[in-house]
């Protein structure tokens, strides 16, 4: 019998596996396709370095420690990448990077500038919660909502600001107002104005994590996962290859294959999980042989009218990368419309739009289309908290993870396999 299974080896995974097989617990990685790595994929296309998923990773101090211990050394962002774009009536502004350049900046109107510094002055809300277009608007006013907090929030979920919850999917931000009472003092008092840590990816591009990772633990590659049952103090998985028993299981996937492998131990949770909203993202990979701008990319609200949500100058990231590469986002939850498209009609908006945002012409390389591409913290998604773990206190040695629990990035997940490595370690000793 095994100490621990994992199911799914997406970086949640494999991050929980690697910690535990350090501490010396026998873990075993199942894994239903041919390759690690869940979304974070990678392509070498004629020496270009094509991002299929998440294209950087924002290390903080927990993570590089992590990536220390695995003995990943990673690549370091140049120091043009903090320099980034929203399109705003027909031009490319720089998003503002500190209070003077905010003050100058022609992407707010005066009216707004005004507003956002009354920012400090502004009471909680007396509802239990709000969707980041109600939070924002309430605190910030409606134009920084519009030309700030949207297109930030088409570039990291790619989702709807009028249907995603303030108190879940910024929770750092909201947590600002719960304690300080206002986001302005609050980042002063914390001297915090954005995300803390380093962009970094690896040579290689950022599939080099997960391969990696994998090299040292017990990864059975094309092997599904079909159910998971309890039964007294084990717990027994059907899998394609056979049965397997093991003490603990940690459950990675995305939250539909969750629900389906737990079906037989809550069929109610198991219609709960089928419920979470993944929005599709069309990602689309260019070169062009005309000149792009230095920087980080660009980002456009859903105000201008355009279909990309936003676009990356992927060759300025990184040391070493070749150049002209774009990479361009489209669909999401405001657009789910576009991930149906045939490829010809893709590409076609795609061409378009770089035309008229960058003056640039464009042969395009890759298409990638995530159907379920990332979930949506929406407004009421404490229930699924609430679920998990309620599943795992009825369960003794059920574990689950994953990006639609606790923050969807390469960095949440990677900080939260610490806390489940942890608490598997506690049921395993207890």
């Amino acid at each position: 019998m095994m100490d621990v299974v994992v199911v799914g080896s997406g970086i949640s995974g494999l991050s929980v596996a690697f910690r535990l097989q350090k501490q010396g617990v026998k873990v075993k990685v199942f894994e239903k396709e041919d390759r690690v790595g869940g979304n974070i994929q990678t392509k070498n296309i004629d020496g270009y370095i094509c991002e299929l998923g998440p294209q950087t990773i924002l290390a903080d101090k927990q993570v590089e420690e992590f990536l220390s211990s695995a003995g990943i050394s990673p690549i370091y962002a140049k120091e043009e990448s903090k320099i980034r774009y929203i399109y705003k009536k027909g031009r490319l502004i720089p998003l503002p990077l500190s209070p003077f350049s905010f003050l100058t900046s022609p992407l707010l109107s005066l009216s707004g500038k005004l507003r956002v510094l009354k920012e400090p002055f502004v009471p909680k809300s007396i509802k239990s919660e709000e969707s980041i277009a109600e939070f924002v608007k309430r605190r910030l006013g409606e134009e920084f909502l519009d030309y700030i907090v949207d297109p930030f929030v088409s570039g990291v979920y790619a989702g709807d600001v009028k249907e995603l919850s303030a108190k879940y999917a910024i929770k750092r931000v909201y947590d600002l107002e719960q304690r300080f009472g206002s986001l302005i003092k609050g980042a002063i008092k914390l001297k915090a104005l954005g995300p803390q840590g380093r962009l970094i990816s690896f040579e290689g591009g950022n599939h080099s994590l997960p391969a990696k990772l994998a090299q040292s633990l017990d990864v059975d590659l094309e092997n599904v996962v079909l159910r998971i049952r309890r039964r007294d103090d084990r717990f027994v998985l059907d899998t394609k290859k056979g049965k397997v028993e093991t003490r603990a299981v940690v459950v990675s996937a995305p939250a539909t294959s969750a629900g389906y492998l737990l079906r037989d131990i809550s069929w109610s949770a198991a219609q709960e999980f089928d419920q979470i909203y993944y929005a599709p993202v069309v990602v689309v990979h260019a070169t062009t042989k005309d000149a792009i701008p230095s920087g980080f990319g660009f980002l456009i609200p859903r105000k201008e009218g355009k279909r990309i949500l936003g676009v990356l100058f992927s060759s300025n990231l990184f040391p070493g990368r070749k150049g002209n590469l774009l990479t361009v986002y489209l669909g999401g939850a405001t657009d789910p419309e576009i991930a149906e498209e045939d490829q010809e009609v893709v590409v076609s908006i795609a061409q378009k739009e770089l035309k008229e945002v960058l003056d640039v012409k464009v042969d395009v390389l890759e298409i990638t289309n995530w159907k379920r591409g990332i979930p949506q913290y929406n407004l009421g998604y404490g229930k699924y908290y609430q679920l998990a773990e309620t599943l795992e206190k009825e369960n003794p040695g059920l574990f689950l993870t994953g990006n639609y629990l606790r923050g969807i990035s390469v960095a949440d997940c990677i900080r939260n396999s610490e806390l489940i490595a942890q608490r598997v370690l506690e049921f395993l000793r207890g």
